[in-house]
């Protein structure tokens, strides 16, 4: 309830209790009743939606983690990026995400689109 519409719905509110006893009438309970309602009503969609939305980044995030072909124990296995050591034996193709900094071995050269990691769009040539 930290948004500019709960601030004047909560001024409203507060309004309907404290100038609604004018004119020796009781206090306006049903405005105020009503208007604090709504406000429930608003944070509980706006707690779902936000819930719902991290949740659906968390899965995209699960899905995209990158995972790589290492050479570890004699034989080629697919693991995630993040468990990468110095020294391990990463194998790339065309189209690979590269998922740490790594030293060419054998093979042709490579063209990088460095953009991801410079946040601009220069592309280096790297050999070996």
């Amino acid at each position: 309830m930290w948004n500019p519409l709960s601030w004047v719905m909560e001024a409203a509110a507060v309004m309907a209790i404290v100038l609604a006893n004018g004119g020796g009438e009781g206090l306006d309970w049903q405005d105020f009743v009503g208007i604090i309602c709504l406000l429930i009503i608003n944070s509980t969609i706006s707690f779902i939606e936000e819930n719902n939305a991290g949740n659906a980044a968390a899965a995209l995030m699960a899905r995209l983690a990158p995972k790589t072909k290492v050479l570890r124990d004699g034989q080629w296995q697919e693991t995630d990026a993040a468990i990468l050591v110095p020294g391990d034996i990463i194998s790339i193709k065309l189209g690979d995400i590269i998922p740490a900094d790594a030293r060419l071995l054998e093979g042709d050269p490579l063209k990088i689109d460095q953009a991801s990691a410079l946040l601009d769009s220069d592309k280096s040539q790297l050999n070996n």
